[in-house]
């Protein structure tokens, strides 16, 4: 086992997109997984742009130093696709190293910090290109290489899985809100005030240290809050167990951004970003209808036409949602409807809770990729 500079175990390749076969456009996220593109490439001529092919990588060096890390991804993907002209394209070539497993050494933290201390003083941190091949890298013989991206993959399965789990459990539960309140014809309406309360009132001090969240923690599909962080309490929104989380501010509202609350304990106070209204149940409207209703389309759509401020930088207001026009709801169906979405709630709150655990097992895996042998058999899978 030896440490060996990258630049001599990849070749940085330009291949343009000349023949303009290759149509779908790629970025990268600062999770280093390639995303969907979206720059307007209307009327752009994509065949200036660079073709990544299948277990080759990408990487953009020009915001290391802002973002404190590289983003880099390897292509798995069974067709080749199209990256900007200003990311680099580099491919492995010798035998001895897999791809898998040098992408894994670029998703260590200690990979990320190397990076961020080669930027030079440009304002966006730049990283040079001598600067990124000159990093060493600790190339184990290749069944051992082999041993450990089977290790990683078998935990990004798992978390595959619960994640596909959860997605089905929540279209279950959306499904069920669907047949009981929003598929009949109701003469009987009123209007949400009835039935909901945004950001209730309570008690943080400054000072305090509390569970802190933010944007970035809510998905656009999923109810699970990730990686809620303890801090100072310094303002914002506050909320507790079974609140739902809204989002408030453009574009955050628009692509759906919702969240359930169910990591704190009894009684505890969690506080997150000013840009979010924070819901909870009135009386016998269960709190998991609350989420459910803030992810109905008809809903999200009323909101959204009820964004006011200047261009960017709209949001609705709290009060705005209260007047949306609802269905008198029926108390015992408001009952059964609860009762089956306890179960779909507490499930899905299971499986996230162990893909924290997996996820955080993966961050040990990858820490430990620069350490002796003995010190690897202590992980177990």
């Amino acid at each position: 086992m030896s440490y060996r500079r990258l630049g001599d175990m990849v070749k940085f390749i330009s291949n343009k997109n000349t023949d303009g076969n290759a149509t779908v456009l790629f970025g990268i996220n600062i999770d280093k997984f390639f995303m969907p593109s979206v720059a307007n490439i209307i009327g752009v001529d994509l065949k200036k742009y660079k073709v990544v092919g299948k277990y080759q990588f990408a990487c953009n060096r020009m915001h290391v130093g802002r973002d404190e890390r590289l983003p880099i991804s390897m292509s798995t993907f069974d067709y080749d696709f199209i990256v900007s002209p200003a990311y680099d394209v580099f491919e492995v070539i010798t035998s001895d190293v897999l791809p898998e497993y040098l992408m894994l050494w670029f998703r260590r933290k200690e990979f990320d910090r190397q990076c961020w201390f080669y930027t030079d003083a440009d304002v966006r941190g730049g990283l040079h290109l001598e600067a990124l091949k000159s990093i060493e890298i600790k190339v184990p013989s290749i069944e051992e290489q082999r041993q450990i991206v089977a290790q990683y993959q078998s935990i990004a399965n798992k978390i595959k899985v619960n994640e596909q789990i959860c997605e089905k459990l929540e279209a279950t539960a959306q499904a069920l809100y669907k047949h009981w309140f929003v598929d009949f014809e109701s003469v009987n309406v009123t209007t949400l005030q009835d039935y909901i309360i945004t950001n209730p009132t309570l008690s943080l001090k400054k000072g305090d240290i509390a569970n802190y969240t933010e944007m970035s923690d809510l998905s656009a599909n999923k109810l699970s809050i990730t990686k809620p962080i303890k801090r100072e309490y310094n303002g914002g929104s506050r909320f507790q167990n079974d609140d739902t989380l809204l989002a408030r501010i453009t574009p955050c509202l628009e692509n759906g951004k919702t969240g359930f609350v169910n990591f704190l304990s009894n009684d505890e106070i969690g506080f997150g970003s000013t840009e979010f209204i924070v819901i909870r149940p009135k009386s016998f409207v269960s709190p998991f209808w609350i989420y459910c209703l803030c992810k109905d389309a008809d809903f999200r759509a009323f909101a959204i036409s009820s964004m006011i401020g200047s261009s960017g930088r709209q949001r609705v207001h709290e009060s705005y949602l209260l007047k949306y026009k609802y269905s008198i709801i029926n108390e015992d169906m408001m009952n059964k409807f609860h009762k089956s979405s306890t179960v779909i709630f507490e499930e899905v709150k299971l499986l996230n809770n162990q893909n924290q655990k997996l996820t955080q097992l993966q961050s040990l895996l990858l820490s430990r990729l620069a350490v002796g042998e003995e010190e690897k058999r202590k992980i177990t899978v």
